[in-house]
Order: C-alpha cells, then structure tokens, then sequence
C-alpha cells in the first residue's frame, strides 16, 4: 500500500510552487548546460557559475523554511560552498576562455 506523506488539504502543485528557490536554480543550471551542448562551454560555465551563486543569494537572505531544498546544512556552510563552486566555475568560463581561444 502506498503511503502519503503531504499534510491534509495541502495539493501537489502547491508543494511543488513551494520550492520555487531551487527550481530558479535548476532552471538556470539546466540553461547552462544547454549553452555548453551548443559548443559554448565557457559561456555556459559561466552561466552555471551565476546559477550557484544567485543559489547562495537565496540561501542568505531567505529564511531556512522559505529556502526549501536549498537548505541542506547550516546557512554558513550552504553560502559557502554555493559561493566557492559558483565562484569557480565562473573564472573558469571567463578566464580560462581566453587561454583557449584564438
């Protein structure tokens, strides 16, 4: 038998629309790695990066119960790692690119 694990009264959609700051993440990492199929790989490194980093936007300045999924460890930690990973990968597709290019 299956078992339903949402509150009385409260519909799928609505929990769906609750983790909207993990969604804008998703959404703007997934945009990324569509500017990378189309050979702009620093480009959407750089795209992925700013994902992260509005990610660590949203992690320190929401409250933990509006963050949602966002909120994995203690706020520190989460802007932290958000930051340094976004960080990265955005002087990786910035800098690196004019190593690479001709």
């Amino acid at each position: 038998m299956a078992v339903n694990n949402r509150p009385p009264g409260t519909s799928f959609g609505r929990q769906v629309a609750a983790e909207w700051p993990i969604l804008a993440v998703l959404a703007g990492f997934g945009f990324g790695m569509t500017v990378i199929l189309h050979n702009e790989v620093f480009q959407g490194a750089a795209v992925m990066g700013l994902s992260l980093l509005m990610g660590a936007g949203l992690r320190l300045f929401l409250p933990t119960r509006v963050a949602g999924t966002l909120a994995v460890r203690r706020r520190a930690v989460d802007v932290g790692m958000y930051t340094v990973v976004g960080l990265t990968l955005v002087v990786l597709g910035l800098l690196v690119q004019g190593i690479f290019s001709n």
